[in-house]
């Protein structure tokens, strides 16, 4: 994997009445960038702007890999992300999803590591359909998803929700590993059970009338 970098300028995001946040700037290389504040602040937002998923309302982002920026199609499948609004196929396996989602992209799903994927998450094994998974099961095949094309940028939003203490370990760890590849950059409103991040952007609630 070559090196990325992503930047963020001036991002704001209003959907009517004052803005949910504003002037949202960074720059990441390597290493993890939290963000954090109060729930309804923006962080869920914040994050699908950066992975494309949504546009903000004024400011750029931008990525990229090996000194070459990525386009706004580029970036929705070089960068993994996982959100608690992912949606699986309940009608699937763990297995199955995966498969479905690399074969989409364009890559050819093998099987032998499709499974080290999920044994990388605790889910070594699990047969069942997603639709009988709980909700820990879930948070961790959203945390496979986000690996799924060994993307350069990773974007986790709320990655311990739902998890019990040895899947908070499990994903702490991939956190940090994943931070020493590239950039990082997750949302969580409790930072205590992750690693210490390297940056940390707060995000607060606005008041009307606010600068």
């Amino acid at each position: 994997m070559g090196s990325a970098r992503i930047e963020a300028v001036g991002l704001s995001k209003s959907f009517s009445g004052p803005p949910l946040f504003a002037d949202v700037s960074f720059v990441l290389e390597r290493g993890v960038l939290a963000v954090t504040g109060p729930n309804g602040t923006g962080k869920t937002t914040l994050l699908k702007i950066l992975a494309a998923l949504s546009r903000p309302t004024s400011g750029t982002v931008r990525v990229e890999v090996d000194g070459r920026e990525l386009s706004i199609d580029e970036r929705r499948s070089g960068v993994g992300w996982s959100g608690p609004d992912l949606f699986f196929y309940p009608e699937l396996t763990a297995l199955e999803n995966l498969a479905f989602f690399r074969r989409a992209a364009g890559f050819t799903p093998e099987s032998a590591d499709l499974e080290a994927r999920l044994e990388a998450v605790g889910l070594s094994g699990a047969r069942g359909v997603v639709e009988h998974f709980s909700t820990g099961m879930k948070q961790r095949l959203r945390i496979a998803f986000a690996l799924l094309l060994d993307p350069p940028v990773v974007l986790l939003d709320e990655p311990l929700s739902g998890l019990d203490a040895q899947g908070r370990g499990a994903v702490a760890r991939f956190v940090a590993d994943a931070g020493q590849r590239g950039p990082v950059v997750l949302a969580a409103t409790d930072l205590t059970e992750l690693p210490p991040p390297d940056q940390v952007l707060e995000i607060r609630r606005r008041v009307n009338g606010e600068p």
